[in-house]
């Protein structure tokens, strides 16, 4: 059976695959956590990076292709960390693309998109849950200085990396599918994949629609007490916050999820600023993209050149 790779993106539903549809024994095996992941294609340093470590662990992990039942079975290697930091520009994106080529060849690779302005939206609340403090106008406009890193738009210009893959792993190999249509129609979400990853008829009869919902985002309204709870609550993008006070930044990330006093204006607010910036730039990117996707993206919300 195959090898599917799900290199994300962050932001397109991965949780919800993850824990919803590759925890079914019945059909997938997870090879990797997602610590293992990282330890094995993401952190290591480009001169320290060890194909035959990797590519021999991926070898030991990969099942024997049937399930207890006797039922063909694909193995999964799935982590949004695997398309890069978004936070510092994804810079690393093909380099793991590179090492996982150089592991895993002829696995399949499915990566989840959503439509520019809608997951941009979603970095940044996730930028803010994790520690962030810029506001969405000053987390869109930063600037590093020469050396460093920062969220741009070419990490949502995600034909980018998907003709990366495909260069690596042969166009055929690589199916994208919009988060829009997990949202509206699972059925036909799941179906695309089983078909992809195990041809016709694998997956007849799995049963989704009960799955709950996973990541939700706190309301558009409580971004202030987000950012504000952020100088006392520790988190990856914000190491150095007021320790001693951390129960008051939890307190304040709890009650932010139930602060939605005035949410319809600033999210309205929030979708203005974003699209000032984000607004035609992606119709290019997203009609190479369209290629390697069976649903069609503008009729989705997805910028599309003629």
């Amino acid at each position: 059976m195959s090898l599917l790779i799900h290199p994300g993106f962050h932001k397109t539903g991965t949780t919800w695959l993850q824990q919803q549809l590759f925890s079914d024994t019945g059909y997938f095996h997870s090879m990797f956590s997602h610590e293992e992941i990282d330890s094995l294609f993401v952190r290591p340093h480009d001169l320290e990076f060890c194909r035959d470590t990797a590519e021999k662990l991926v070898s030991e992990r990969r099942s024997n292709d049937t399930n207890g039942g006797g039922k063909p079975i694909v193995d999964v290697i799935s982590s949004e960390i695997l398309s890069g930091l978004i936070f510092t520009g994804s810079h690393t994106s093909k380099i793991i693309a590179e090492r996982l080529a150089e592991c895993c060849g002829g696995a399949k690779i499915l990566f989840t998109v959503r439509a520019q302005k809608p997951i941009t939206r979603s970095i940044y609340f996730q930028y803010i849950k994790r520690g962030g403090r810029l506001d969405i106008e000053d987390f869109l406009t930063y600037r590093p200085e020469p050396g460093y890193g920062w969220f741009n738009p070419s990490v949502v210009a995600f034909d980018l990396l998907v003709r990366c893959y495909a260069d690596l792993f042969g166009a055929d190999n690589v199916l994208v599918l919009p988060q829009e249509l997990l949202a509206r129609d699972r059925n036909a979400f799941v179906s695309h994949i089983m078909k992809f990853a195990g041809g016709d008829g694998f997956g007849n009869g799995i049963e989704i629609e009960d799955r709950q919902r996973e990541s939700v985002s706190p309301p558009a309204s409580s971004v202030w007490l987000l950012r504000l709870g952020n100088l006392f609550r520790e988190g990856p993008v914000n190491p150095n916050a007021i320790g001693s006070l951390n129960s008051m930044g939890n307190m304040m990330h709890s009650l932010a999820y139930s602060w939605k006093w005035g949410d319809k204006a600033a999210k309205k607010k929030m979708d203005a600023i974003i699209a000032k910036h984000m607004t035609g730039q992606f119709g290019a990117s997203n009609r190479r993209l369209q290629a390697f996707c069976p649903v069609d993206l503008a009729s989705l919300g997805y910028e599309m050149a003629d």
